[in-house]
């Protein structure tokens, strides 16, 4: 899913934490681009709200979706609801199952390497200094298409810069539903991925490499880029803690539908074709 895929990443992306307040405000900028002609670079900017296992991001610019669209979770991220007020109209995704969809897949991970580095920089982001660590995972992926198993070499290197000025509401969201594929191999990556680096990203910058290991099939006339390099890059622009917060935020009004998929295709659940490309969730 190329949507869900993004909206799942701004949710583990700007998850906040908070010392006394029950919920979190902050607005983004979030940024992405691929090597890949066919996948074109996005500029999204938008603002959310975070409140125990209830979230809601809504999108202010940026291509892919309609400015005032927003999308809401009341259990963590097992599912996503995406709302149009345009046209009053939602759509919900369960998140949970399409995780579960790619767990049941023959996908195994090996020859994990990880490393955690703390840099000397300390920038003040939002107007609260950070600390800066560099992850770093390498790891094989292999999907096997029957008999055939393809291996791609995965090289990532995730950059945070994080606060310890908030508490725990991203714990408390997770634990009210955290997505988890039902693979081993994965899940204990998305682990790594999500919670070896503690405290809150106020800047977070996610470079992912594949290596085409599979040989060139005999006769073919398909050429496959041996490398591929996509990154994301992620702001918190602002960022203020929030006593109480609406409960209307987190419910769909009541006069809005689901469209009718026979008459109007603008707000089925955008999703893409599965590969071998990590997403960083």
């Amino acid at each position: 899913m190329k949507r869900v895929g993004l909206v799942i990443a701004l949710l583990a992306a700007v998850h906040v934490q908070s010392v006394s307040a029950a919920a979190v405000q902050y607005e983004f900028r979030q940024t992405t681009h691929s090597d890949l002609e066919s996948i074109p670079s996005t500029d999204i900017t938008g603002r959310g709200v975070i409140d125990g296992d209830r979230s809601r991001v809504e999108f202010v610019s940026g291509a892919g979706f309609t400015s005032g669209t927003y999308v809401i979770t009341t259990n963590g991220s097992r599912t996503m609801i995406f709302v149009d007020p345009s046209k009053k109209t939602y759509v919900e995704v369960n998140a949970a199952g399409v995780a579960s969809a790619i767990g049941s897949a023959r996908i195994t991970i090996s020859n994990k390497k990880v490393n955690l580095t703390q840099l000397e920089d300390h920038p003040l982001m939002a107007g609260l200094p950070t600390e800066h660590y560099r992850l770093t995972i390498k790891y094989d992926i292999t999907l096997a298409f029957g008999t055939i198993p393809l291996t791609q070499t995965v090289n990532e290197i995730i950059d945070k810069w994080v606060t310890q000025a908030f508490g725990e509401v991203a714990e408390t969201f997770l634990a009210g539903g955290g997505i988890r594929t039902g693979n081993p191999d994965l899940d204990d990556l998305i682990t790594t991925e999500n919670t070896k680096i503690k405290g809150f990203a106020l800047k977070q910058t996610i470079s992912v490499t594949t290596t085409n290991d599979n040989p060139q099939i005999a006769g073919s006339k398909l050429q496959l880029s041996r490398t591929l390099t996509q990154t994301r890059e992620l702001t918190v622009t602002s960022i203020e803690p929030k006593a109480k917060v609406p409960a209307d935020l987190f419910i769909v009004p009541a006069n809005f539908h689901k469209p009718d998929p026979l008459r109007d295709d603008t707000q089925k659940a955008p999703f893409q074709m599965l590969t071998l490309q990590p997403s960083s969730k």
